[in-house]
C-alpha cells in the first residue's frame, strides 16, 4: 500500500533550489497531512514520510505537533547555510523546507557523512526529521528573532534526530561518542554544536530522554530568548 497521496501536479517557478520550467507533483503523507511534499517525481516520498511518522511520534511525547502544512522541497543540490553547506535547511520566515534527495547526498563528490559516520537511508531518516522537527517547534516556540533561540531548536532538532534512528543506529552513535547528557549548569548553545555535533546530539538526546518531567524544560525552549541554554 502507498504511504502518500499524489495531489497536484504544478510548474515550479522561482522556488529555492529549483530551476524555473521543472515541473513537480505535490504528495501528501497520510499519517501526517501536514506534510505537503513538492518534488520531480516521487522516489522520496516514502522516505520523507517515514520520517515525518517518527519524528510526530517522538515529539509527541513532548506535546509537539505540527499546527499548519509544513511544505518540503526536495532538491538535488546542497544547500549553502549561512556559509556550511547542509543536506537540508528550514527557513523559519517561509515555514518551509527544502531537502536534498538521498541519491543527491549519496552521489556527491565528497563521500557523504553524518556524525562522522557513512552516509544511508537510516540517517536520511533523520536528517529529514530534524528539518520537520525545526518547522514543529516554531510552530509553537515564542516569535523572537532567529539568532535568540537558534540553541533551543538545535537542541530539540538533534534529539529528535537520534530518537527516530533504528536503535541499533542510535546506539552506535551514542557509544561512538562517549559522553553523557547535559548536566546542570552545563550551557547549551550552537558553538559547541560547531565544534562537536555529534556531542552535541547524544547530550540533547539523553538529557531529554532521561528527563523526569519533560514538558518544563520543554516549555523552557519554547520560551528561550537567549544565545544559549543554561541548564537548570
Amino acid at each position: 500500500m502507498k504511504r502518500f497521496l499524489i495531489i497536484t501536479f504544478s510548474l515550479l517557478l522561482s522556488q529555492p533550489g529549483f530551476a524555473p520550467s521543472i515541473f513537480a507533483a505535490e504528495y501528501q503523507c497520510p499519517k501526517v497531512p501536514e506534510i505537503l511534499i513538492r518534488a520531480s517525481n516521487n522516489s522520496m516520498v516514502e522516505h520523507i514520510c517515514d520520517a515525518a511518522d517518527r519524528a510526530v511520534h517522538f515529539l509527541g511525547n513532548y506535546q509537539l505537533r505540527p499546527q499548519r502544512t509544513i511544505p518540503i522541497w526536495v532538491i538535488s543540490k546542497r544547500i549553502n547555510q549561512n556559509g556550511y553547506m547542509a543536506y537540508g535547511s528550514y527557513d523559519r520566515k517561509a515555514d518551509q523546507i527544502r531537502m536534498m534527495s538521498l541519491d543527491a547526498i549519496l552521489s556527491s563528490r565528497e563521500p557523504p557523512k553524518m556524525y562522522d559516520m557513512a552516509f544511508d537511508k537510516e540517517h536520511y531518516i533523520g536528517a529529514v526529521a530534524h528539518e520537520i522537527t525545526h518547522a514543529i517547534f516554531q510552530h509553537s516556540a515564542s516569535d523572537v528573532e532567529e539568532k535568540w533561540n537558534n540553541a533551543a531548536h538545535e537542541y530539540i532538532a538533534h534529539a529528535t534526530q537520534l530518537g527516530v534512528l533504528s536503535e541499533a543506529k542510535r546506539d552506535e552513535v551514542i557509544h561512538s561518542e562517549g559522553t553523557g547528557p547535559w548536566e546542570s549548569g552545563d550551557e547549551i548553545s550552537v558553538t559547541y554544536m560547531g565544534f562537536n555535533t555529534r556531542g552535541f546530539a547524544v547530550k540533547s538526546y539523553l538529557h531529554l530522554t532521561q528527563q523526569a518531567e519533560p514538558q518544563k524544560f520543554i516549555n523552557l525552549l519554547l520560551n528561550h530568548k537567549w544565545l544559549y541554554i543554561s541548564v537548570p
